[in-house]
């Protein structure tokens, strides 16, 4: 499949993941406030986006908006009525500097035409495609033209299996560019990332069904391959035992440990029947670069998955958020059958080998007996520096983090949110496809601008980053969609900052 690139830049303006079941040492509970802020919240699939340019982060959920009133609570401010809704996810597809929609479940695009006073989306006419039902999509600039382009999930309609599709963006107007030839695999979910740093969007694709994953690796010119098997996350097969590969239903990009390059993580569904061949739901590291055996850079390495005690069969929608603002990526997973209930896994950095640990806290949290449930996003919608959580058609407080053997709440780990905004014209006006690193304590954190996650989901596009006990100032390096990079210098911690983005330099917004 050929898409056109071209290339954008930056402006300042055996390792095995090691699950354990045990209470958290911190003080970091959820609260659900959902009465109070949200009454009457209904849907499965979160998507969290700034419509209205406030700074206070709104979101989408079943075939409605809801605005921010200053973090104070939400309201309904916008609704559609057809045969599927407005499952969706958020960017800025003319790059006028206001957020539309893509409704996946309707193949429907609404322009943001809001004012201050008015939440207004208009439906523009998207290219026909063949898959009805779809379960979602994802937004990134896939040729670097500045403009994002669509990826959308074909699932299945009726029993019959349909083709995905892409979408290419060319100064605002979508033609249908591809669409995938059979054998049709039946897709739950897709999301896009560079993982192998070489300035364009790669493609990962979760299957059903027992059907392998694809990798779909930009090689810089506007072709796709599928390099899913050589590099490792096509799923695990055993020829003639009868089973094959995993159900996946939500993947989810993300620097787990902290080494400055993109991991995944694989949220298989896993049936308890047959001989035990499918696939556990599972994190996979990312090798990188300058590996001993250059065969293997940028590879990953499946570390473990969440079997034995942390076994559940309906795992579904996997969201990456660092909660409690220590450092590292945090693991919530929703499940979907009845009898299982959603988890949240803290990371707690490695072992003396290496090893990731990562630690039950979903009672402890305040996240315990969910319902079944695809929809699982994270955002500070009220700015007070931690990430809050939208899951089971409940918003969930985050109540501030205290350094773990800290009694004083005053004493909480730092933080920096970094808000981004494309030039419009070289980097697409939301920016997404960003990455943004920030080394501190012998560790390089790293965030990306992402447009979808998980199972049709969406993170809030501003970039959080917990820094523990780090409170002295910070770099940033800012990588823009084409690789280019720009350095900011002393940035302070416990603010959001935000900066423009471009083919040439990264500058602080002069709004």
């Amino acid at each position: 499949m050929q898409l056109r690139l071209n290339w954008l830049f930056i402006m300042p303006f055996n390792l095995a993941v090691m699950i354990l079941c045990t209470v958290p040492c911190g003080g970091q509970t959820f609260t659900n406030r959902t009465a109070e802020l949200v009454p009457g919240l209904a849907g499965q699939r979160i998507a969290w986006g700034d419509y209205n340019n406030d700074g206070f982060v709104d979101f989408l959920c079943g075939n409605r908006v809801y605005r921010n009133n200053a973090g104070t609570g939400f309201k309904d401010v916008f609704a559609v009525t057809d045969e599927f809704g407005l499952d969706g996810i958020w960017a800025d597809y003319n790059n006028d500097g206001r957020l539309d929609i893509y409704a996946w479940d309707s193949n429907a695009l609404y322009r943001n035409e809001s004012t201050a006073e008015k939440a207004a989306f208009t439906k523009v006419e998207m290219p026909a495609i063949s898959a009805r039902n779809t379960y979602g999509a994802s937004w990134a600039d896939y040729d670097n033209n500045g403009f994002v382009d669509l990826y959308v999930c074909g699932f299945q309609f009726r029993n019959a299996s349909q083709p995905d599709a892409i979408m290419m963006n060319n100064n605002g107007v979508f033609t249908r560019d591809w669409e995938q030839a059979e054998p049709f695999l039946r897709t739950k979910a897709v999301t896009s990332c560079d993982f192998d740093q070489d300035g364009d969007q790669d493609i990962y694709v979760s299957h059903y069904s027992l059907q392998p994953n694809i990798l779909w690796q930009n090689n810089g010119s506007a072709v796709f391959a599928n390099t899913a098997e050589a590099y490792g996350v096509q799923g695990h097969y055993k020829p003639g035992d009868g089973h094959a590969f995993g159900h996946t239903i939500g993947s989810a990009w993300g620097d787990v440990d902290n080494d400055g390059h993109i991991d995944l993580f694989v949220g298989n569904f896993r049936h308890n029947w047959g001989d035990g061949t499918q696939d556990f739901a599972a994190f996979y590291k990312n090798m990188g670069p300058g590996n001993r055996n250059p065969d293997n850079d940028w590879h990953f390495f499946r570390n473990t998955e969440l079997s034995g005690a942390n076994w559940q069969e309906s795992y579904a929608t996997p969201a990456l958020g660092d909660y409690d603002n220590d450092g590292d990526l945090d693991l919530y997973i929703t499940t979907v059958y009845p009898g299982d209930s959603a988890r949240l896994f803290r990371n707690d950095g490695k072992t003396s080998h290496q090893d990731w640990i990562m630690t039950n806290v979903t009672a402890a949290a305040g996240l315990a007996d969910m319902g079944k449930t695809y929809g699982a996003a994270w955002a500070d919608f009220d700015n007070d520096g931690d990430l809050d959580l939208i899951t089971d058609h409940k918003l969930f407080v985050n109540n501030g983090n205290a350094i773990p053997g800290e009694s004083t709440p005053a004493k909480q780990n730092h933080w920096l949110k970094v808000h981004l905004k494309g030039d419009g014209k070289t980097v697409n006006s939301a920016a997404i496809g960003t990455q943004v690193r920030i080394a501190i304590d012998n560790k390089l954190l790293t965030r990306q601008v992402e447009g979808g996650t998980g199972a049709g989901s969406q993170h809030d596009l501003t970039l959080h980053f917990g820094l523990g006990e780090h409170a002295g100032p910070v770099n940033l390096q800012i990588l823009a969609p084409g690789g280019a990079s720009s350095t900011i210098k002393d940035v302070a911690v416990d603010q959001t900052v935000t900066y423009v983005v471009s083919k040439t330099a990264s500058q602080p917004n002069s709004d």
